[in-house]
């Protein structure tokens, strides 16, 4: 698991079993949840940050955090 941060204007969104970010709604391109840099649905690992993209990624109420699951 792993803290993400977010950026004012994207939002999360799961394709398959993946999860990766979008901007403003536009689902069609899409972004690597930690380093938002573009990527493609078929990506397993993120080219520019070498970081695998997560399967999920769930808010933490407790501490405001977003956090990544799946992505060992």
């Amino acid at each position: 698991m792993e803290i993400v941060d977010t950026r004012e204007g994207y939002f999360f969104k799961l394709t398959g079993s993946k999860t990766f970010a979008v901007q403003g709604g536009n689902d069609e391109v899409v972004y690597c949840p930690f380093c938002y840099s573009q990527a493609n649905l078929s990506d397993d690992k993120c080219g520019a940050c070498g970081k695998n993209i997560p399967q999920v990624i769930y808010y933490h109420g407790e501490d405001d955090t977003w956090i990544a699951s799946g992505n060992e």
